[in-house]
């Protein structure tokens, strides 16, 4: 695949070339070079203390076709977010995905798929599936050309993002993304959940280190707000899906309320344990039906999590 990489620095045409260094894409103007290793092209100086080698799970599911009979089992995986990244997003487009960790086998099958992250041990782990993995900050220039990719999608990045940098990582999809093409963002809310409530009234301190610092989730704001900043950045949300508004919740969530103590502790063993195997597959269909159905009925701010897609527009 010819990606046309550009220079973050001046956007300049950049050129792939071998020395006695190895390979690396070379900026003809300002001279700067960017290594391959590992078929990773490495646009960051130093490693991420926080994300280098965090997450190092690829998703391996890859149905053998997409007849509704085969794919559906995409429906369950993350929340629902493969399936509407697969709803959104015709097949063999040209798609990044930012933060994508170690990815995702079946985007490698369905697109030409750029995997964007700080970690490079995460790219390592995908360089083999996906077209290309570029090690580099999503909050700083992408280095792709203006209009060259068709969707930008991402999982549990978003909530990471700081506030005050969440624009300029859209102006980058922007950018780069080609007229009509899509966002699609599974992520954390800062949510109004009676869970979150209750845990927040028996001791916010604990709420905020648990929840927000030991996650590095800098970038928590409400459903309403995540909206405002999509629509003031040039883009239109055609879709906001919530999740996991009722007791029935991601396994993480089950392990982080132990920290409460007492029948928090209790019931987030037990939650844990049917939340893991063998039950696992059982749990998380079980979880998405009641997404489908009793959650459809509840509030958009009770959801812990939200998919949002949107339109450039």
């Amino acid at each position: 695949m010819d990606l046309g990489l550009v220079c973050p620095s001046d956007r300049s045409a950049l050129s792939l070339s071998h020395d006695h260094d190895g390979a690396a894409y070379v900026c003809g103007d300002c001279g700067e070079r960017f290594a391959v290793a590992d078929g990773v092209v490495r646009f960051l100086g130093v490693p991420d203390d926080f994300y280098e080698g965090r997450f190092l799970h690829t998703i391996q599911y890859v149905p053998r076709s997409e007849r509704w009979y085969d794919a559906w089992p995409l429906w369950l995986i993350n929340s629902g977010y493969v399936w509407a990244v697969r709803k959104y997003v015709p097949a063999a487009r040209t798609v990044v995905e930012v933060g994508c960790a170690s990815g995702v086998a079946y985007f490698a099958r369905r697109y030409k798929l750029i995997g964007l992250d700080l970690s490079h041990a995460s790219l390592r782990q995908v360089a083999e599936l996906y077209a290309a993995c570029l090690q580099a900050d999503a909050t700083q220039a992408f280095p792709l050309p203006d209009q060259s990719v068709d969707a930008v999608i991402s999982s549990f990045f978003w909530e990471h993002i700081p506030p005050d940098l969440k624009p300029q990582v859209l102006a980058q999809c922007h950018r780069v993304l080609a007229p009509g093409g899509k966002l699609v963002f599974l992520y954390d809310i800062a949510s109004r959940n009676p869970l979150y409530r209750h845990l927040i009234r028996r001791d916010p301190d604990l709420f905020r280190r648990i929840l927000i610092e030991k996650e590095g989730h800098l970038g928590w704001q409400t459903a309403a707000e995540n909206r405002a900043v999509f629509e003031s950045n040039g883009f239109r949300v055609i879709d906001n899906q919530g999740r996991e508004k009722t007791p029935m919740i991601g396994p993480a969530m089950y392990d982080k309320v132990q920290h409460w103590g007492g029948w928090l502790e209790r019931a987030g063993r037990i939650g844990y344990r049917f939340s893991q195997a063998p039950w696992f597959q059982f749990y998380n269909g079980a979880t998405r039906v009641v997404d489908a159905t009793l959650g459809a009925l509840l509030p958009l701010d009770w959801s812990r999590v939200l998919i949002s897609v949107c339109e450039k527009q």
